[in-house]
């Protein structure tokens, strides 16, 4: 079977297109539009229970863009949407209790299918699910074909305690492939009965993290930074070892670890040495020549206590980092150890100041091998992998 002429992808995610946290669904949308598809890509709403964090990171720029609705990227193929509700799911009891979480959607103002409609667009031929909370789309939209998405175990989230699972297995149910992101996830996805699953492992976007760079100037958050610099881009949150970074930053009081990235509200950083440095978030296209300033690049996870929340990650900062051709130090786990990569792993601050002492020497490390590496991580093959199952089947 040959995809839908139409070729009109709805996308229900988490994070809005434009969001300085870029994750898989951004990227396989633009792989969508760059092969043809036009796409109405759906972040998780904002909605009044928002009001009180109107000063953090996002939260102004979501209400703006609901106001909107849509906004248009890549050259008119993607529509993105930040829907508006009443109310919407939350970490907090009542928010997350089973009226929400399944029926949110019918205070969504104006309600979704109006919000496509006014685009003037046919119905989709492709439904795409990474986020719970639109459980809902296969009862809204026609269509001919869908898939849902796991990057994780939902049930770690907080907002989804004691729901997950029922809402998973709904749309598992309902998809007509299930794809996720890691190898330690397959078990979870076989306990939600998938009936078509397989692995699409998170990817790079080569071209723009490999890219031979034109006498860049050095990136503006670094302007007051002493160099040399190793670098943490994503989320700073409480899967990160801060005792160990504590420990290394001491050890390494000529060096400069920055972390650039949201912060999260479980981030422990009281009392870092002041050779750590938090820049807050870096827009996406940015990260490439950030990356190229750094002497490497980290993922310096809790492995040690945090374990159940990062088994079944497959982290996109590891191509990224290998792309932009740099030194990556890492903590170890089974997922990233099986991918064989050119990676140094660590396992106490000993090792980790070490590493980081050979990554300054720049003497032991091939950026064309990495690069190399990267590249077999593309995100269009992991489109393709997922189209031609999905249509060739």
């Amino acid at each position: 079977m040959s995809e839908k002429t139409n070729k009109i992808a709805v996308m229900g995610c988490s994070h809005p297109y434009w969001s300085a946290l870029q994750v898989g669904s951004q990227h396989l949308a633009r792989q969508f539009a760059r092969n043809g598809w036009q796409v109405h890509y759906f972040s998780a709403p904002i909605s009044l229970i928002h009001l009180p964090l109107l000063f953090s990171p996002e939260v102004p720029d979501r209400f703006r863009c609901a106001r909107k609705n849509p906004t248009i990227h890549e050259n008119g193929q993607i529509f993105s949407y930040i829907p508006f509700s009443l109310i919407a799911p939350d970490g907090r009891a009542l928010l997350r209790s089973r009226p929400v979480t399944h029926h949110w959607h019918k205070t969504m103002l104006p309600p979704l299918k109006q919000m496509l409609a006014r685009t003037g667009s046919a119905a989709p031929s492709l439904l795409y699910i990474d986020n719970l909370s639109y459980h809902f789309l296969p009862d809204v939209f026609a269509h001919t074909k869908s898939v849902f998405r796991i990057m994780d175990m939902h049930e770690r989230f907080s907002g989804w305690k004691g729901r997950a699972r029922a809402l998973a297995q709904k749309i598992a149910a309902h998809a007509d492939l299930t794809v996720y992101s890691a190898k330690n996830l397959k078990s979870y996805v076989y306990s939600l009965g998938a009936a078509n699953s397989m692995l699409v492992p998170n990817g790079v976007d080569l071209d723009a993290f490999s890219a031979v760079p034109q006498a860049e100037n050095r990136p503006a958050c670094l302007a007051r930074i002493p160099d040399p610099v190793l670098l943490y881009t994503g989320m700073i949150d409480s899967r990160l070892d801060f005792t160990l970074i504590r420990t290394a930053a001491r050890r390494l009081p000529n060096v400069s670890l920055v972390f650039a990235g949201p912060l999260d509200r479980s981030a422990d950083i009281a009392d870092m040495p002041s050779n750590v440095y938090f820049t807050g978030s870096v827009p996406h296209k940015g990260l490439p020549a950030l990356m190229r300033t750094a002497a490497a690049g980290l993922i310096p996870f809790d492995v040690k206590d945090r374990m159940d929340e990062i088994r079944g990650i497959r982290p996109l900062k590891l191509f990224e980092y290998l792309a932009a051709g740099i030194p990556v130090i890492s903590a170890n786990w089974p997922e990233i150890e099986e991918l064989q990569s050119p990676a140094w792993f660590y396992e106490n601050a000993d090792q980790f100041t070490g590493l980081a002492a050979r990554a300054l020497n720049k003497k032991d490390f091939d950026p064309a091998a990495a690069r190399d590496f990267a590249r077999q991580f593309d995100w269009k093959h992991a489109y393709k992998q997922m189209t031609d199952a999905i249509y060739l089947s």
